[in-house]
């Protein structure tokens, strides 16, 4: 094995007994996910790509072992270890390649767990179906659960379907207990009164029903986002504008006076101008009243020239002043037309690229109809707020569907401002940036938040480093990484099939679960978990503990990743209750 392949000093100082785990991937996703089994500690982790010395670096860095080698050959994975790894997980972006290695080192492993990325959400159902031991993940959609969610609700940090595959977006909020109203309340009362499960109360899970309240206390809450809208607080900056708002002119008049063309602004002024000047001298010249100079100049400059006031050829200056009228008439009759073509022209331009302004309120602005824009607005479509969709390249299947469903859709590139002009932003709920390029979703953001620096805007970026500085230094805070997203629902499935994620709450990581109720676990929870809901059907249902819940039951639940990444706690002896093994 070349040097700069070689094992981390980390990774080698891992004992050999521990289980084996591969990831097969070059890119920020297998990265991110081999530093999330990594940090976990009791797990040997080895990723298999092509000679890559900077990101074999990378990976050394995280505690894993790089391995160069074909992921789809035989060679690679026995380089591997995959004949004594307990899961492989395909991450790459080449979706026949990540299946494709999967098989193979089930031939090769025929007890290995098999964790794969796909596109496809149907064909990634169907292959869970069909292949034991095995948990694919369609990357799209379960970032767009967590991107919906923000759309609707700016407060919430982790969005997720219960029961999966087609159960109502849920999602995790902050709310506080002065905004919300509930201060002086008990837990019990205040779960009532919001329909959603208190999870934490200033950053303390360990709370009971009969807890009170206290006013200014910051609560963490879980429900369904249909039901935590009515207490979503409103964008920070609403009361001030309010303020701000009852000293300037009424928004339509602020905005039209936005929107004039500069140049034309100075092409009226100029004409009034000459026009002013024009009426005071021959006014004065010609001994005349006002509206019979202001005719006299007016036929003079559009060179109609009825005859029946004509300037003195005794008078020079009366004779240079009409010349100057006639020049300046012509000059000015000349760009009138040429603005007036080139208006039309545009107008008939947007017209043909699907461009129109939007006469809605309160709508949300998806920009991006891509794999994870389509899954968002699939959501979306489930809450009753207006849609506006922009896509540079829309399909046909796109297009279809907003003259079915009902949604506005705009054929135009998000980033340009006459685009962004039409959609009525100052009356938007909130926009989301969800194009292929990171670039293009900040120059996206900036350019809404001009136009309405109160409205929340929900940004895909696809480096979780990236994504953490923009939103640091430009102050969006619902910027969400599409690998940060995957990555601990990932490695969460290398061991666990319902494994959904992991939130943070005051600087505290849990675990997101959906399991299958056992007796055993019923009666040994893991340490400090937290029970959310059951699944109902295609509903769900709040709970605060197990105790009556019938085993087989879907139940979703948070963890906390403390005791694990310490060492105080065995993730083995747990997975091992969880399964039921």
């Amino acid at each position: 094995m070349p040097a700069e392949f070689a094992p981390a000093s980390p990774q080698a100082e891992v004992p050999r007994t521990d289980p084996l785990m591969i990831v097969v991937g070059g890119d920020a996703l297998a990265l991110s996910t081999a530093s999330e089994i990594c940090s976990l500690g009791g797990h040997r982790v080895v990723v298999l790509w092509p000679a890559d010395a900077e990101f074999a670096r990378a990976v050394e860095r995280v505690g894993a072992v790089f391995v160069a080698g074909r992921p789809e050959s035989g060679g690679g994975l026995e380089r591997a270890g995959v004949g004594e790894a307990v899961s492989i997980l395909a991450l790459s972006r080449d979706e026949q390649l990540n299946l494709q290695t999967a098989l193979r080192a089930r031939d090769t492993n025929p007890r290995i767990r098999i964790v794969l990325r796909q596109f496809n959400r149907t064909l990634a159902a169907k292959i869970e179906q069909n292949l034991p031991n095995c948990s694919v993940l369609s990357l799209a959609w379960h970032s767009a659960a967590t991107y919906a969610a923000a759309a609707l609700d700016a407060s919430c940090s982790h969005g997720l379907q219960f029961p999966e595959p087609d159960g109502p977006l849920t999602g995790f909020a902050r709310r506080t207990a002065t905004a919300a109203e509930v201060a002086g309340r008990t837990v019990a009362q205040v779960e009532h009164a919001l329909a959603a499960r208190i999870v934490a109360i200033n950053g303390d899970t360990a709370i009971g029903r009969d807890d009170r309240i206290a006013d200014g206390a910051e609560l963490v809450v879980y429900g369904r986002l249909s039901r935590l809208l009515a207490s979503a607080p409103r964008p920070s900056g609403d009361a001030t504008a309010k303020k701000r708002r009852r000293f300037r002119l009424p928004s339509p008049t602020r905005r039209h006076w936005r929107r004039i063309d500069k140049f034309l602004a100075g092409f009226i002024v100029a004409v009034l101008t000459i026009i002013a000047l024009g009426a005071v001298h021959f006014h004065s010249a010609f001994d005349i009243d006002w509206l019979t100079a202001i005719y006299f100049v007016l036929t003079t400059m559009t060179t109609t020239g009825y005859g029946d006031l004509t300037p003195s050829h005794n008078h020079t200056l009366d004779i240079l002043a009409a010349l100057a009228l006639m020049l300046s008439g012509v000059t000015f009759t000349g760009i009138f037309f040429a603005f007036g073509a080139s208006r039309l022209t545009r107008a008939q331009w947007v017209r043909m690229q699907g461009l129109r302004r939007v006469r809605r309120r309160g709508h949300i602005v998806v920009c991006g109809a891509g794999s994870i824009g389509s899954g968002v607005i699939d959501l979306l479509l489930q809450f009753d707020k207006p849609l506006v969709v922009i896509e540079v390249r829309p399909d046909t299947a796109l297009v279809e569907r907003a003259r079915d469903l009902g949604f506005d859709l705009l054929t135009g590139d998000a980033s340009r401002d006459d685009t962004l002009d039409l959609c009525n932003l100052e009356a938007a709920h909130s926009l989301v940036a969800l194009t292929n390029v990171d670039t293009l979703n900040l120059e996206i953001a900036l350019g809404a938040r001009a136009r309405n620096p109160d409205m929340p805007v929900v940004l895909r970026i696809a480096e979780a480093g990236f994504a953490a500085s923009i939103a640091s230094h430009f102050d969006f805070k619902t910027t969400f990484s599409v690998a940060a997203l995957a990555a601990p629902t990932f490695a969460g499935m290398s061991r666990i099939p319902g494994a959904r994620g992991r939130i943070v709450i005051d600087g505290r990581e849990f675990a997101i679960g959906e399991i299958s109720l056992t007796e055993r676990l019923a009666a040994e929870p893991p340490p400090g978990a937290i029970p959310l809901a059951v699944a109902d059907g295609d509903d769900c249902r709040l709970i605060r503990d197990l105790r009556g819940i019938a085993p087989g039951t879907r139940v979703l639940l948070i963890v906390p990743l403390t005791p694990f990444r310490d060492g105080s706690e065995s993730l083995a002896a747990v997975i091992e209750r969880i399964l039921g093994g």
